[in-house]
């Protein structure tokens, strides 16, 4: 008899151990997929912010040209040069 249960005391300690790892190995996995897709927009958000960066850097370095002056005057404004003739589209 005593045989027989120690059998039974060491099958079951093998299947919950089998158990407890079976599901630590699937809570490790899922956490890991999470962090990979976690990892992956965070990467894409370095690189988008960097994209930014590099513009405002350029618009930054274009800012004391006489160039970007213009322009500005004749977009945000509605500035124009001596000279110029204007159009204006009646359609609209």
């Amino acid at each position: 008899m005593k045989k027989k249960t120690r059998f039974n005391v060491w099958t079951l300690l093998l299947i919950v151990c089998i158990c407890y790892f079976g599901y630590t190995l699937y809570n490790q996995q899922t956490s890991i997929e999470e962090r990979k897709t976690q990892y992956t927009r965070l990467k894409q958000d370095i690189h988008t912010e960097t994209v930014k960066k590099q513009q405002l850097e350029k618009q930054k370095a274009q800012i004391n040209s006489e160039e970007f002056t213009e322009k500005i005057a004749r977009e945000k404004l509605g500035y124009v040069k001596d000279g110029e003739k204007i159009y204006v589209d009646t359609n609209k």
